[in-house]
């Protein structure tokens, strides 16, 4: 038997004006990271008109081709751009049941096939409402539901686990440099240097992809943006571990230092972040830490577009140890950045299992009673 989506949620369409929302977390199409993998640090809030309200336990969905892929379960209450939708579960449905129905890629197939509009086409919200699906009992939503949740509780922890090892590594290079890297003057035996000084740019191989290239691309390598993965591609540009240093868009986070993002692996990245490796004793690792630190403010250009351009960044001073103090701390860091990238693999694992077997358990091909979720 089947049923349609409107049986076991509403749209939710409350909203309030942007001035009464300037505490909420703001969740827009560019801040929600694809496939499942949440949001972002909140922009700021339109400086004008409404913003859609949500409340913990409600799904949050983009709403514009081709981000509708991105999807997220509210952990806590906020406001929204009005392209997102929020769906809202009811009656005895089961929330992260709701959740796991609308992570399925049947259903994200269904409104990529039902959108409306040319040059950025919108889900039809009544077209979306009168999607059918397979009913599930109330036992069945919380099997279901459990199962879904046990893999994102593990990719959870191993999240959790990820910043805890990321702030053991600052913490030991602040143990061992201080700001020593960034004082007008250097120690003994440094020298005065300049950002450009420690790494290697890859920027001129970078390939930018428009959204409808990417639209009909299978999912398989991310795709980089300045901040975060902007979606899924199915070709690389880029293997092995690299540091990318937002240019343009999100360059500058709430401490004002640079946008970072530690990557490796088969990627692609477009034209907003800048590519580096290090040198002159400096890992990928060693220069993250490093990066972190640094403080961009002055050297961000632009009202509209923030933008740190690739000269403004290599000219940053820096002051520059012996190759063989940064080597030396670099082998202290090796083992947590192996773990930290080793979480970062099982959580992929993990999310192709879940993502394999929730198409299986929504058409009923897998019997959830079947599913043993004691251990």
């Amino acid at each position: 038997m089947t049923c349609k989506l409107i049986d076991i949620c509403e749209l939710v369409g409350d909203t309030t004006s942007y001035s009464a929302s300037r505490n909420d977390s703001y969740v827009s199409t560019e801040n929600m990271i694809p496939m499942k993998g949440g949001i972002t640090v909140s922009e700021s809030i339109p400086s004008s008109g409404s913003v859609r309200i949500y409340h913990r336990n409600d799904v949050l969905i983009s709403n514009i081709r081709p981000y509708f892929k991105k999807i997220w379960f509210a952990d806590k209450c906020g406001t929204c751009s009005n392209d997102v939708l929020v769906f809202r579960a009811k009656g005895m449905c089961e929330p992260y049941y709701l959740f796991s129905l609308l992570s399925d890629d049947s259903f994200f197939n269904y409104v990529v096939s039902t959108s409306k509009g040319t040059k950025m086409p919108r889900g039809d919200k009544d077209a979306i409402m009168k999607y059918e699906f397979d009913e599930k009992g109330p036992e069945e939503q919380k099997c279901i539901a459990s199962f879904v949740r046990s893999i994102d509780s593990l990719i959870e922890k191993n999240c959790l686990i990820n910043d805890y090892l990321v702030e053991i590594a600052q913490e030991l290079f602040t143990e061992q440099f201080g700001a020593m890297l960034l004082d007008d003057e250097p120690p003994a035996g440094w020298k005065k240097g300049r950002y450009d000084d420690i790494i290697t740019i890859h920027d001129s191989k970078r390939i930018p992809l428009s959204g409808n290239e990417r639209e009909n691309m299978d999912r398989i390598y991310p795709y980089y943006g300045a901040a975060s993965v902007a979606g899924y591609v199915d070709d690389y540009i880029f293997d092995g571990v690299y540091l990318l240093f937002g240019e343009d868009g999100t360059v500058i986070d709430e401490k004002g230092n640079p946008s970072l993002q530690y990557v490796w692996g088969k990627f692609w990245v477009n034209n907003h972040a800048h590519i580096l490796t290090g040198r002159n004793g400096f890992s990928v690792e060693s220069l993250f830490l490093l990066s972190k630190q640094l403080k961009v403010e002055s050297i961000i250009t632009g009202a509209v577009q923030p933008k740190i351009s690739q000269n403004s960044m290599k000219n940053v001073a820096l002051n520059i140890p012996p190759e063989y103090i940064i080597s030396s701390f670099d082998e202290v860091i090796a083992p947590i950045f192996d773990q930290y990238r080793n979480n970062c693999d099982e959580n992929q694992r993990l999310s192709i299992l879940r993502d394999t077997l929730l198409p299986k358990l929504m058409s009923g091909e897998i019997d959830v009673s079947n599913l043993d979720l004691s251990s």
